[in-house]
């Protein structure tokens, strides 16, 4: 069974999309997020947004997931039918890990029905503000490590409930392990201190 990794941009603030208005250079980070993939799962809008722009795209196998038509381009396949089954099928064929880059819509659904094993982040010194928080409630640290210029490189495990939640609560669980928030809370925390 293929392991599903989730791989995406973060503020310092814990804001996951739209990288695109705090970065300097999104391009850049999504680059670095491509590093070392084989086979990239990209939703419709963040396929057509930079599928010619990036570097690490053009040799990559691209699957989109799109229930519309997008523009032909080398190595890329467009998924038809139900995402879930067809996502499923894809998990259960041996081959290289998949990994799902940037697309936030398509992860928060991919977390909804359980497919996403693990999430890698690129945890960049940047406060957004605004935009959707991801909930790391559910996320296991396995490994992190410093990046030039300040940025984080973290992986977790993603450790799902062992019950589904109830259709009248608000959880991680039914919103895809993500919330949306107008601005972000800003809570002075006192500094971390080690002792010698």
């Amino acid at each position: 069974m293929r392991t599903i990794v989730a791989r995406l941009c973060m503020s310092e603030d814990g804001i996951v999309d739209k990288p695109e208005q705090w970065l300097r250079s999104p391009g850049l980070a999504l680059d670095q997020l491509l590093t070392g993939t084989e086979t990239v799962v990209l939703g419709r809008k963040t396929f057509e947004q930079y599928a010619g722009s990036l570097a690490g795209l053009d040799q990559a196998r691209k699957l989109v997931i799109a229930s519309r038509p997008v523009g032909a381009r080398p190595y890329a396949e467009v998924l038809q039918g139900d995402p879930r089954r067809v996502l499923t099928a894809l998990k259960e064929v041996p081959g290289a890990d998949l990994h799902v880059v940037g697309s936030l819509t398509l992860i928060r659904s991919m977390l909804r029905w359980r497919l996403i094993d693990e999430v890698s982040l690129l945890i960049h010194p940047v406060a957004a503000g605004r935009g959707t928080l991801l909930d790391r409630r559910t996320l296991r640290l396995i490994s992190m490590c410093a990046r030039d210029g300040g940025v984080l490189e973290a992986s977790y495990r993603m450790h799902y409930a062992a019950t589904a939640a109830s259709n009248s609560v608000d959880s991680a669980g039914r919103w895809g392990g993500t919330r949306s928030r107008n601005t972000v809370a800003r809570t002075p925390r006192p500094a971390a201190r080690t002792h010698a």
